[in-house]
């Protein structure tokens, strides 16, 4: 919006002693001539600004009409960027922009070398389908819209109707928070088991609470894609420990699924094969999560989790007797 960036530009303007169009036009990610018609609006506007030109030139603004104090240390305004950034990164929106502009006075450039720290939330492809279903849903909670989704849960592949309130990032994966009318709850939705989205010509007034809840089994501690349970669930018996081996070649392939501080290297140098090792007290969960990387791990213990294996394979087998 114009007002979002002329006050970005005002704030510029009064924490600057003298600043190019050109500068600002980077700034502010519009064009140069945008620039001079914002300038002149200032102007009307009754703000003394004031143009020099020549080498070392630019334009400002009368000293009495510029902030005398800051309350933002370079520190602050680091992690502010920081954290900015990563939340343009979801749909760049302008007004992120505007934001950053006004409350980060420095190059940005100069910022980002001196911070420690990058947050980007988008995604490795242009035409993300996750990124689509976040602008989408951006939009409807801004317009206080019901939302019909077709949704793939555990038990069912249904519709959901929901009031959409928050949308929420959690360790790899997106969901959405909202109001789910028929059970008359809150309950968080991954944004990866929604295959429609449609909004409703109903708006809702939006509802209050104290906390999103992230309940146990949400997603696997270790795993990029979530766990129907959590490997870490607690129980009253003692976990089991699995220990899966692995050649070393696959190693990269198993970062995908496992993180790295589970793999242990054999100590002799000549050996090809390592080992994965971690705990948990639902073998279903492990059951699942080494039958997907059959060709590239071996369960050695615990021999419960072999058994589910071994009765898996025998239940597969005969659909591709007789196959060519």
């Amino acid at each position: 919006m114009k007002t979002d960036r002329l006050l970005a530009l005002l704030s510029i303007l009064s924490e600057t002693d003298k600043i190019t169009v050109q500068e600002l036009s980077s700034r502010l990610e519009v064009s140069r001539r945008t620039i001079f018609r914002d300038l002149e609006s200032l102007g009307r506007a009754g703000i003394p600004v004031f143009s020099f030109i020549g080498p070392g030139g630019g334009v400002s603004i009368l000293d009495s009409y510029k902030l005398k104090y800051k309350v933002l240390s370079t520190d602050d305004k680091e992690k502010i960027y920081t954290a900015l950034r990563g939340l343009r990164s979801i749909d760049n929106d302008s007004s992120v922009t505007h934001l950053i502009a006004k409350l980060v006075p420095e190059q940005e450039s100069a910022v980002f070398s001196q911070s420690d720290c990058v947050i980007d939330l988008s995604s490795w492809f242009d035409d993300s389908i996750i990124h689509k279903k976040i602008s989408f849903l951006r939009s409807a909670i801004q317009a206080r819209s019901l939302v019909r989704m077709e949704y793939v849960s555990r038990s069912s592949h249904g519709v959901r109707i929901i009031e959409p309130h928050k949308l929420v990032f959690k360790q790899s994966c997106w969901y959405i928070y909202g109001y789910y009318r028929r059970k008359n709850a809150f309950r968080l939705f991954r944004l990866s088991r929604i295959a429609s989205l449609e909004t409703l010509d109903e708006s809702f007034t939006p509802r209050s609470f104290a906390s999103i809840p992230f309940p146990q089994g949400c997603g696997a501690d270790f795993c990029h894609g979530e766990g129907e349970s959590s490997p870490h669930k607690k129980s009253p018996v003692p976990p089991y420990q699995v220990r899966l081996e692995y050649h070393i070649s696959d190693e990269f392939e198993l970062t995908k699924t496992f993180d790295a501080t589970y793999f242990q290297r054999s100590p002799d140098s000549s050996s090809h094969l390592g080992h994965i090792c971690f705990q948990t007290w639902d073998l279903d969960f492990a059951e699942k999560l080494v039958f997907g990387l059959l060709d590239k791990v071996r369960v050695i213990s615990p021999p419960q989790l072999s058994q589910q294996i071994r009765c898996r394979l025998e239940k597969i087998i005969p659909l591709y007797k007789g196959d060519t």
